[in-house]
């Protein structure tokens, strides 16, 4: 039995199945009443129609018979008695009737049939329906059982049976069971505006105009954020869409990294005047909004997936094998692809794609909610010392072993931290942006170094650097707290090397917060020219590629794969 079930509105578009063509002997042969006129309107000859009786009372039901008297061109596709259930539309409020079944079968403009047709009709209701033959024709593949009767206001075909017709996926939303979550957080995005131009005016009242047919125009903000037009008919998607029990369960997994507190501070290291103390700074938010909205903001953003996507065109094409990557609309790489699919409990046919229940939400945190951060040096302040930005060139990368991700890339750059004098002690405060209420191993990436020195033998050597990792972050409380992490870190001078600076779990969430408040990873060379071994065996410069925090449950995932 199927799971999903429509409500409200949509509850008449399963009863528009059409009986079978066999009702009619032969191709064309359903006579022309003797009230065809061509200098009658197309209401006239449809109500004065005894085969079209059913079709002239679901039009006359939904108030559209006065529109078909006018003389704006109009083609229509009529349903002839016995074809469809029309007793199960007559019981069907005049709306549904009007949106779901009139203007399925009524179209704009001139489309009479001669020799080969091949078009999708966009009718009305903005439906799209194949019309298509070569002598025989159908109309959303039901046979046309007269073609061209004039009218003088359009044109009529006789069809032996009603268009089926499929909401699209916006539309779904609001009609489906089981599905309330999600559609509560989409119609809080949706508003409403009037449409002055196809709106029937009224009188002016008191100086303000009004209307006696007000057409509405409803949009909704969340389509733009999620870059999918759901509520459109001329692209078609994918769409996985939660249960309850499912958009509860994976809210709880993704808002444990975004535990906000009501006020979160922070050192201001752009407004420091030294090393050892910085000006606080601090942003005031509502912690439960923020925390439920950027939730539920991560939850939807990689329902979608446009099926005209190299990535996607396995989901409707049988032919095609699946591919190891599915691509959402939001731009979200998802690399289990056959796993999320298998949480699919129910599919149906929408207008404009597929609309898949699931039971679950298979997205791996990484590839979703909680992304690797990659934090650039050019995010910092330099104190006692200089920085200079460097670039190597891409003939120069197998020597310093850096395999690049891009094949393409040409350069490598990195900043290139001096002392200011001999008796300087570079420190280098780096901001760490958009980080979450979660757990990160955090590395540093360093190129190599520049500064030679000489052993006892006299013979040369690149020294390594000798770092220290000290962090600065709010904790649960509200307070600005400091984490030493690795103390006397040392590198391979020779080529670009990644270290480990620790693993750290902030307790609060900064990322949405703005520019001005952020973790702080200090990195100093804590040796000074006193320090003859030392300043012998190791360099004061050191120069940064990066800061890489990776959350801890993709490299354990990482580490399964090795």
């Amino acid at each position: 039995m199927n799971t999903l079930s429509y409500k409200g509105l949509m509850a008449a578009a399963v009863l528009l199945a059409a009986t079978s063509c066999s009702d009619f002997s032969d191709y064309n042969d359903t006579p022309v009443s003797d009230v065809q006129q061509a200098d009658r309107t197309l209401w006239d000859n449809i109500s004065q129609n005894d085969q079209l009786s059913d079709f002239a009372t679901l039009v006359k039901k939904a108030g559209f018979d006065d529109e078909l008297s006018q003389p704006h061109y109009y083609t229509v596709w009529a349903p002839l008695n016995g074809t469809y259930d029309a007793s199960s539309l007559m019981s069907a409020d005049s709306a549904t009737v009007l949106y779901q079944f009139v203007k399925s079968h009524i179209a704009e403009y001139n489309h009479s049939v001669s020799g080969l047709v091949d078009e999708r009709i966009h009718a009305l209701n903005r439906k799209s329906f194949a019309f298509e033959g070569d002598g025989q024709y159908t109309y959303a593949g039901h046979t046309l059982r007269q073609l061209n009767l004039p009218n003088s206001n359009g044109i009529m075909h006789l069809l032996d049976g009603a268009a089926r017709f499929y909401p699209n996926l916006y539309e779904y939303l609001f009609s489906c069971e089981r599905i309330d979550s999600v559609a509560t957080f989409f119609k809080r995005y949706e508003t409403s505006v009037l449409d002055t131009k196809n709106s029937v005016l009224g009188p002016t009242i008191n100086g303000k105009q009004t209307y006696i047919d007000s057409v509405m125009i409803t949009s909704n903000s969340l389509l733009n954020r999620i870059k999918a037009k759901l509520d459109k008919e001329d692209s078609t998607y994918t769409m996985l869409v939660p249960t309850n029990e499912a958009w509860l369960a994976h809210y709880d997994k993704i808002s444990k990294c975004y535990n906000y507190i009501n006020t979160t501070v922070a050192q201001n290291i752009d407004e420091a005047t030294s090393t050892s103390s910085a000006p606080t700074a601090s942003v005031t938010v509502d912690a439960a909004y923020t925390k439920d909205s950027l939730t539920r903001l991560h939850l939807v953003s990689d329902l979608v997936y446009n099926n005209n996507n190299y990535y996607n065109n396995w989901l409707i094409d049988d032919t095609v094998e699946p591919y190891d990557t599915l691509y959402s609309t939001t731009s979200g790489y998802m690399t289990n692809p056959q796993e999320i699919m298998s949480r699919v409990i129910d599919r149906e046919t929408m207008s404009n794609g597929t609309f898949c229940l699931v039971d679950s939400l298979a997205f791996r945190p990484w590839e979703s909610w909680c992304f690797p951060l990659g934090q650039s040096p050019l995010y910092s302040r330099t104190w006692t010392g200089s920085n200079t930005m460097v670039y190597i060139d891409n003939t120069f990368f197998d020597d310093i072993k850096y395999v690049p991700k891009n094949p393409a890339q040409k350069q490598l750059g990195y900043l290139w931290v001096t002392p200011l004098s001999n008796y300087g002690k570079p420190q280098l405060d780096v901001k760490l942006r958009n980080v979450l209420s979660t757990t990160y191993n955090i590395y540093i990436v360093l190129a190599p170094g520049q500064d030679v020195g000489e052993d006892a033998d006299g013979n040369k050597f690149l020294k390594p650097n000798m770092l220290d990792f000290t962090l600065s972050y709010c904790d649960a409380k509200g307070k600005l707290a400091t984490k030493k992490l690795n103390q006397k870190v040392v590198n391979d001078p020779t080529r670009v090397d990644t270290l480990a600076v620790g693993t750290f779990t902030f307790p609060v969430a900064y990322a949405g917060l703005g520019d001005n408040v952020y973790p702080n990873l200090k990195i100093t060379t804590d040796f000074g020219v006193f320090d003859k071994a030392k300043m012998a065996a190791y360099t004061r410069d050191f120069s940064i590629i990066s800061i890489l925090m990776k959350p801890v449950e993709l490299e354990e995932f990482e580490a399964t794969k090795e």
